[in-house]
């Protein structure tokens, strides 16, 4: 039987403990005290205090940086040294600052919207079947806390644009990218999928709301769905976004993939770019916050005119464990070493040489 994580060590335990610190001490909200604390241990690199706090607010306002106004010393070394805890875990310190607000942006109403963050090993399969190359564009128009930017700009030195709704996961997105030496300013808070001027891309990589509707004027598969959902909205803005041979990897529920209902959409993607895998991923992926099933789709825009070939082959791989239970908590790796007991990464061995084969990063 795999074993769990040890009580504590992970993000969301500390992300707890911190809560419970926070509101037996003090009125403060918990996320805008961790995120004050972060950001002056990444960017003033110094012990967090009220006027590191202070200074690093003034000197960012991107970042939107709150002090809380009687702020106890005391209380911000507590937490600066719980923060500690989730960068035991064999994780980078980028790695784990990202898991630690995973657990802090609100999720209840990224759920209603059917949005759920990533879990961070699907963020690195993806990012690195996609292969990003120094200069290339990587764009995610629902980048949410940024973690498919994070995980593109740690591979190679590429040029990364975000943009997403939720604004606490925008500052999140623009601390990390300050955390990487990069500019916050290409994070944006906004609609991804109009009102916002993106860069033409390489590679777009992004999971983008699964449920609820949105204005669908002016997109080709309105005509193809009944009620198109905003995945699918955001599969054609995808694809709006990338240059001719760009690359795509989306995170999609199982019924863009099986559903009768979707059919007129598959031959319509089919048409615009060429399909070169689809992964399923395991139902427990998105616990504890949903059982729905997902898929990764990887895909290259077609040139303009091209049409479909016989001889096109694509990868059809279907990941078992997904380094969870069924009530989302984490399942240790079994052999001691640091990580989640997932296949991705056998999955991910397969899929390369295919990819290779078959000219998707060329």
């Amino acid at each position: 039987m795999p074993r769990r994580h040890r009580p504590g060590a992970t993000a969301t335990s500390v992300v707890a403990h911190i809560e419970e610190v926070v509101l037996a001490t003090s009125g403060a909200d918990a996320f805008e005290l961790v995120f004050a604390v972060a950001a002056a241990r990444i960017i003033g690199k110094t012990k967090p205090t009220s006027a590191a706090i202070e200074k690093v607010r003034r000197a960012h306002p991107e970042l939107a940086v709150t002090r809380p106004r009687d702020l106890d010393e005391e209380l911000v070394t507590r937490v600066d040294v719980l923060l500690a805890r989730a960068f035991e875990g064999g994780d980078t310190r980028l790695q784990a600052l990202d898991a630690v607000f995973e657990s802090l942006v609100p999720r209840v109403a990224k759920g209603d919207k059917g949005q759920f963050f990533t879990p961070r090993h699907v963020v690195d399969f993806v990012v690195k079947a996609l292969a990003p190359k120094a200069r290339e564009v990587v764009v995610d128009p629902a980048c949410g806390s940024g973690a498919f930017l994070a995980h593109a700009r740690a591979l190679a030195a590429v040029k990364t644009f975000g943009s997403d709704l939720d604004p606490r996961a925008v500052r999140v997105a623009r601390l990390v990218a300050i955390a990487q030496g990069r500019d916050p300013g290409t994070i944006v808070r906004a609609d991804g999928l109009r009102g916002v001027q993106l860069p033409e891309a390489n590679v777009v990589a992004t999971n983008p709301p699964f449920a609820g509707r949105a204005d669908a004027a002016g997109f080709e598969v309105a005509a193809l769905v009944r009620t198109p959902e905003r995945d699918v909205l955001f599969l054609e803005r995808a694809l709006a976004l990338l240059r001719p041979g760009g690359r795509l990897g989306i995170v999609l529920p199982y019924n863009k993939a099986a559903g009768t209902a979707f059919a007129a959409v598959r031959r319509w993607l089919v048409g615009r770019a060429r399909i070169f895998a689809v992964v399923g991923l395991p139902r427990e992926t998105f616990q504890p916050h949903t059982s729905q099933r997902t898929f990764v789709l990887f895909a290259k825009k077609r040139a303009a005119g091209e049409v479909p070939r016989d001889d096109e082959r694509a990868m059809f791989a279907v990941s078992e464990r997904a380094g969870k239970d069924a009530g989302g908590a984490p399942i240790a790796r079994s052999d001691g070493q640091p990580g989640l007991d997932h296949d991705l990464d056998d999955v991910l061995a397969e899929l390369m040489p295919f990819l290779a084969a078959e000219g998707f990063a060329s």
